[in-house]
C-alpha cells in the first residue's frame, strides 16, 4: 500500500508543477511562448512551449483528474497483480499530455499525442487475459493510429506552407492552403475523439479499469482533439469547407451516440456514448465560431463526466457489474455515490445551477448567433446545428434520468458505499461541477427553453421507468445494435490485422532476420582477429603499450 501511495505522490509532484506553470497564465489570452532547444535552421524545429488561458486551463483539469484517479485506484484495484504498470502508465500519459498541451513545436506536440495512443492500448488492455479487453485496445489503436496520419501529414503541409513548424509562428501569419490542412487535422481529431465515422472504438474501449475511463476517455485524451482546434482555430475559421465539414459530422454525432446512450443496458458503455455525443457538443461549437463555448464545455464535461464514470466505478465494486438490470434501490445504501450521481447526472441533463447546463446553453448561443456570422448565405448549416443541440438535449436528459431512476430507484438492493479513497474522488468532482457554474453568462431565453426540454425529457423517462409508455420494439432494437455500423469494423480491423502479421512474417524473415546474422558474423570475425592479439604473453603486452604511448607522444608533439 505504501508504493501505491508513492505513485499518487508522484503524480501529484508532477500535477504541483503544472499548477505553478498554469496560475500564471489563467486569463491570459495572449499567452507566452518560450523556445529551450533550438533546431534546424531551415524549419525552426525544435523544444518551444507556449501557455496562455486555454493551455492553463487544461493543465489544471488533466493534473486535477490523473491525481484522483491514482488516489482511487489505490483502493478500485487494490489487489490488482499489475498495479505498478498500471499507476506508472498513468504517469506516463500525463506527462504526454502536458506535452500536447504546452507544445509549441507541431512534432513535440505529435510525440505526446502518439505517447497517449500507446498509453490507452496498453491500459484498455491491461486485463489483457480478457478477450474484450485484447479486442478493445487493438481495435481503438488501428483506428485511432488511421486518423493520426491526418495529423503527421498535416504537420508536413504546414512546414512546407508556413516555413515552421511552431504553432504561435504559424498563427501569427496570415492562413496559407487552410482548407487542406484543416481536413487533414480534422481527421486526426474525428479519431482521436471518437467522432462519426471513427467513433465506434471508444465504447468497445469500456473493458479497461474505470479509473482509466474517467481519465482518459472522458476527461483528457479524447478531449484533446477538441484542444487541438482549439488551439489551430484560426487555421480551421479560414476554411468554410472544414467548418461545414465539422458541423456536419459533429450533427450526426451528437444524436446518433445520445440514442444510442439511450437505448444502452450496460452502465459504462452508457457513459462512453454520453462521452462521444458531448464530444460533439464541442466540435458543434468550434464549427459556428464559438471557440470560447466549447472550451467551457470541454473544462465542465472534463469534471462532471469523469465523476460519473468514477461513480460508476463505485457502483459496480459494489454489486459486481455493470448491467443496469443488476442496479437499482442504491440511494439509501450508497448515500455518497448517490448525492454525488446526482450532481453528474443533472450536470450531463443540463439542470441549473450545475456547469453543464451553462457550457451547453453557451453552445445553442454561438449557433444561434452565426446564422448571421460566419455562414451567411449557408444559414442551414448554423440553424441545423441549433435544431439537432436542441434534440440532443431532451435525448441526453432523457437518458441521464432513465440511468438515475434504474440504478438508485426501485427495490432496495443490499450494497454499500465504496471505501474513502473512492468517494473522496467523487466529492471533489461534484463540487468542481458546480464551481465551475461561477461566473459565467446567463442567457435567458436559451437558459429557459433548455429548462422546459430537459424537465419534459425527465418526465417521459419517469414514465417510461414506471412503463407507461415504451419505445417501439423495432427502434429499440435498430438502436441497441447501434444501426450496425460496428459490422464493417469487425470485418475489416481483422483483415487489416491479418494483412499486416502476413507482411510482417516477410520482413521478418526476409529482412530482419539478417540483421542477427550478419551481427552473428561480424562478431565471429572481429573475435577471430581479435584472439590473434592475445598471445598471453605480459612481455608482449608491455613492449606494445609502450610503442603505443610513445607514437601517441609523437602525435601530439607533431600535431602540437
Amino acid at each position: 500500500m505504501i508504493q501505491r501511495w508513492t505513485y499518487v505522490a508522484s503524480t501529484a509532484a508532477i500535477g504541483l508543477a503544472a499548477v505553478i506553470m498554469a496560475w500564471p497564465h489563467l486569463g491570459d489570452d495572449t499567452g507566452t511562448t518560450a523556445v529551450w532547444i533550438e533546431g534546424g535552421q531551415l524549419l525552426g524545429v525544435g523544444l518551444s512551449t507556449h501557455l496562455d488561458s486555454l493551455a492553463a486551463s487544461m493543465l489544471l483539469l488533466v493534473s486535477g483528474v490523473a491525481l484522483l484517479v491514482q488516489i482511487y485506484s489505490t483502493a478500485y484495484l487494490r489487489d490488482d497483480p499489475r498495479y505498478r504498470s498500471y499507476a506508472l502508465l498513468i504517469i506516463l500519459f500525463l506527462l504526454a499530455m502536458i506535452a500536447v498541451v504546452v507544445a509549441d513545436d507541431l512534432f513535440v506536440l505529435l510525440i505526446g499525442w502518439e505517447v497517449m495512443g500507446l498509453c490507452s492500448y496498453f491500459l484498455i488492455s491491461h486485463g489483457w487475459e480478457k478477450e474484450p479487453a485484447r479486442a478493445g485496445a487493438v481495435k481503438a489503436y488501428l483506428i485511432t493510429r488511421f486518423a493520426d496520419l491526418g495529423l503527421l501529414i498535416g504537420i508536413f503541409v504546414i512546414g512546407a506552407s508556413y516555413g515552421t513548424f511552431r504553432i504561435s509562428e504559424v498563427l501569427a501569419q496570415e492562413p496559407r492552403n487552410a482548407t487542406p490542412i484543416a481536413l487533414l487535422l480534422l481527421l486526426a481529431v474525428v479519431g482521436k475523439s471518437a467522432q462519426f465515422p471513427l467513433h465506434t472504438w471508444l465504447p468497445d474501449a469500456m473493458p479497461g479499469p474505470t479509473p482509466i475511463s474517467a481519465l482518459i476517455h472522458a476527461a483528457t485524451m479524447v478531449a484533446a482533439g477538441v484542444y487541438l482546434v482549439a488551439r489551430l482555430y484560426p487555421v480551421f475559421l479560414a476554411s468554410a469547407t472544414a467548418l461545414a465539414a465539422m458541423a456536419l459530422i459533429a450533427c450526426v454525432t451528437m444524436l446518433m451516440a445520445a440514442l444510442f446512450a439511450l437505448t444502452g443496458s450496460d452502465l459504462k458503455r452508457i457513459l462512453a456514448w454520453s462521452t462521444v455525443s458531448q464530444l460533439a457538443y464541442m466540435f458543434a461549437a468550434m464549427s459556428v465560431a464559438g471557440r470560447e463555448a466549447g472550451i467551457d464545455h470541454l473544462l465542465s464535461h472534463g469534471a462532471f463526466k469523469a465523476l460519473l464514470f468514477l461513480a460508476a466505478g463505485c457502483i459496480m465494486f459494489a454489486v459486481g457489474s455493470t448491467s443496469l438490470s443488476a442496479m437499482g434501490g442504491l440511494r439509501k445504501s450508497m448515500p455518497w455515490t448517490f448525492a454525488t450521481t446526482t450532481i453528474g447526472l443533472a450536470a450531463l441533463a443540463g439542470i441549473p445551477p450545475t456547469s453543464g447546463f451553462f457550457s451547453k446553453d453557451d453552445i445553442l448561443a454561438a449557433a444561434r448567433d452565426s446564422i448571421s456570422g460566419p455562414y451567411a448565405g449557408n444559414e442551414w448549416i448554423a440553424a441545423t446545428v441549433f435544431v439537432v443541440s436542441l434534440l440532443t438535449a431532451f435525448v441526453t436528459a432523457a437518458y441521464a434520468a432513465r440511468v438515475w431512476f434504474k440504478v438508485f430507484f426501485g427495490p432496495l438492493k443490499e450494497a454499500h458505499d465504496a471505501p474513502r479513497a473512492m468517494t473522496v474522488p467523487l466529492v471533489v468532482l461534484a463540487a468542481a461541477t458546480i464551481a465551475l457554474s461561477f461566473g459565467k453568462q446567463v442567457h435567458w431565453e436559451i437558459g429557459v427553453l433548455t429548462t422546459v426540454i430537459a424537465a419534459v425529457a425527465i418526465t417521459f423517462a419517469w414514465w417510461v421507468h414506471l412503463g407507461a409508455l415504451a419505445m417501439p420494439a423495432g427502434v429499440r432494437s435498430v438502436l441497441r445494435n447501434e444501426l450496425g455500423l460496428d459490422i464493417v469494423y469487425n470485418r475489416w480491423i481483422p483483415s487489416v490485422v491479418d494483412k499486416v502479421s502476413a507482411a510482417t512474417l516477410i520482413v521478418d524473415a526476409d529482412a530482419i532476420d539478417a540483421y542477427p546474422r550478419a551481427t552473428a558474423y561480424a562478431s565471429e570475425t572481429s573475435s577471430r582477429w581479435l584472439g590473434r592479439s592475445q598471445s598471453k604473453n605480459s612481455q608482449t603486452y608491455a613492449t606494445v603499450l609502450s610503442l603505443a604511448v610513445v607514437a601517441l607522444a609523437v602525435v601530439v608533439v607533431v600535431w602540437g
